[in-house]
């Protein structure tokens, strides 16, 4: 890139904007993101908690049927107990060493064995730490969480639930071990009140892939796998550090602020129809309903979105040309597709006779027990191998045998819809992302409608897990990876995108922007993109290397056959044309 074009399309909003490597991405080099927990945390932040934190407490590790353990370095008093007995829970009892000897003792541990929940209790997590690491009640914690229960706490003891901990200091924190339980992550307490911002982030300063949790006092983190609710009167603050392209983040997340998507949920009336059925709750008395937090946070697109900024391949300022030198990819916008594509998919894949065809389901869901309706159709139709494939475990899609076999002997694989991070969470990166690499590299087809088209893309729009809003998202902005160099949108006109992918490659101009109408698609093999879309139905292009005309389009448009050069970013002829003779998306 010539310098002088380089000082023109990178202002400061493109500097301080977030890049990724935009090569084909499979790295096995890769930082392994933190993992998706089974529980849920209370992280109480200090000061009286609110009537309402116990509630939710209680009533996530069961109700009446709850058999709660407080655990302690000091004597259980009866007045520790009392928020838990009142709630009615079915056991609360307590356990307590005063060194790492007692802790060590076989027994001593047997409740937390059989509990759904655990309070912890103390005034210094730095005792709390030094007690219980390494022992079998550390152990016995994180089976707790492994089983889908609940740990809580408030206050200083709260710190020992990470592995780097907050153990003293004023400004400038003391550092410690702590169990390592949340992963990640560093946890301050009172953050507010006693003005603990510079301490933590003095942390992240330091090591700066953490992300920094404070909390205020009269207040609790509920961290449920993944997301982050607030409960109590004050915020919790998702910190990532600082890097020489981008800003300081800190995401102030409490019923009434969230991140920008939430918000914009909030504002459509869904948030306040939430607030409106748990007002009618009695403050006090857990009932059997089940308390499920809402998403204010996400742990682990915090986690990396500190990864993406320390990552040294951070930014790629020349994303690779878009070249599909082998194979076929298959790009839907959703909503349907147009009459014969699907067959066009079979017959790239090698006919209903020879064709090996993989569904990838887009779900958040852990197991999917039935057969998904794609794989049913496909085998209607004759194809005579028709499977699918899924799993939330990154270890599964490294290490499974029928997953890895399955994607090994596929000619065609087929991404559905949902929400595109739930495919970089089960498969970037791992030996699973690499086999779907392989499919293209020996002829075969990539397809994928709605978030299956979004991540075929090397940078993936949409990418929130709290929502689909935004159309970018960081720490979700790297896909799967199969066409360099571009962003693909989808449901665009029908949701009114255009402005965001305006925005997009305002942000990023090295990038080609595409759009695609619901029942539209291109059908790329090596640079040539043709449409293949049901009449009406588009096929928007975006390309920050041409000059914006005031009062007309940023974008051109690509009707059913016409096609587009992705390297020379031009307009070709039409399919069956002089120079066209080469059907849509026909087989090489």
């Amino acid at each position: 890139m010539a310098p002088t074009r380089r000082a023109r399309i990178r202002p400061f909003f493109v500097v301080l904007a977030l890049h990724i490597s935009l090569g084909a991405q499979y790295d096995p080099k890769a930082v392994e993101p933190i993992p998706r927990l089974k529980g849920t945390f209370f992280v109480g932040g200090g000061g009286t908690l609110p009537e309402e934190i116990f509630d939710r407490f209680v009533q996530m590790a069961g109700g009446e049927t709850a058999k709660i353990v407080i655990l302690s370095t000091a004597k259980i008093e009866d007045a520790v107990r009392t928020p838990f007995t009142k709630r009615k829970a079915k056991s609360v009892d307590g356990i307590h060493a005063d060194s790492k000897e007692a802790a060590g003792a076989a027994d001593l541990g047997a409740p937390i064995g059989k509990a759904t929940g655990v309070w912890i209790v103390g005034d210094r997590g730095s005792k709390f730490a030094e007690v219980f690491r390494g022992t079998p009640i550390e152990t016995a914690l994180r089976e707790v969480i492994a089983r889908g229960g609940v740990i809580g706490g408030n206050g200083d003891i709260t710190r020992a639930l990470t592995k780097v901990m907050i153990e003293s200091g004023q400004s400038k924190a003391v550092i410690g071990t702590g169990l390592d339980l949340i992963p990640g992550a560093v946890i301050d307490d009172h953050y507010s009140t006693k003005s603990r911002r510079a301490r933590l982030l003095g942390v992240l300063a330091a090591r700066p892939s953490l992300v920094g949790l404070g909390v205020d006092e009269k207040t609790a983190m509920v961290l449920h796998q993944r997301f982050i609710d607030v409960l109590g009167e004050g915020s919790v603050y998702g910190c990532v550090s600082a890097s020489p392209k981008r800003k300081l983040r800190v995401d102030r997340m409490n019923r009434q602020e969230s991140p920008a998507s939430q918000r914009r949920t909030q504002r459509s009336g869904g948030g306040k129809q939430r607030s409106r059925r748990r007002s009618g709750r009695r403050r006090g008395v857990a009932t059997s309903r089940t308390f499920r937090p809402d998403r204010l946070g996400d742990l682990i697109a915090l986690s990396r979105s500190a990864h993406a900024r320390v990552a040294r391949n951070f930014p790629a300022w020349s994303p690779k040309t878009p070249n599909v030198t082998k194979g076929t990819l298959i790009i839907i916008g959703g909503g349907g597709m147009a009459r014969g594509l699907m067959d066009h998919f079979i017959e790239l894949a090698g006919g209903k006779e020879k064709a090996r065809l993989v569904y990838v389901p887009c779900s958040e869901a852990e197991k999917i027990d039935q057969e998904p309706r794609i794989v049913r159709s496909w085998r209607r139709t004759g194809v005579k191998s028709a499977d699918w494939i899924h799993t939330k475990d990154r270890n599964a899609a490294n290490t499974d045998t029928k997953i890895l076999d399955t994607l090994r002997n596929a000619t065609g694989i087929f991404f559905g819809g949902g929400r595109q991070w739930n495919l970089v969470d089960s498969y970037q990166n791992t030996i699973a992302h690499k086999l779907m690499h392989d499919v293209l590299a020996r002829g075969g087809v990539i397809g994928g409608s709605s978030a299956g088209a979004s991540i075929q893309a090397s940078y993936m729009v949409r990418g929130n897990s709290l929502g689909n809003l935004d159309p970018m998202a960081e720490g979700y902005e790297t896909g799967l990876g199969f066409l360099t160099g571009v962003a693909v949108d989808q449901h665009f006109s029908q949701r009114g995108r255009l402005p965001d992918m305006t925005s997009l490659v305002k942000t990023y101009p090295e990038l080609l922007g595409i759009g695609l109408d619901e029942a539209s698609s291109i059908v790329v093999q090596g640079t040539i993109a043709r449409a293949f879309s049901r009449k009406g139905r588009k096929v928007h292009i975006y390309d920050r290397t041409k000059p914006v005309v005031s009062g007309k389009p940023d974008y051109i448009v690509l009707e059913h056959g016409q096609g587009y050069d992705l390297k020379n970013r031009r307009m070709v002829e039409a399919a069956g044309k002089k120079s066209g003779k080469q059907q849509v998306g026909a087989k090489k």
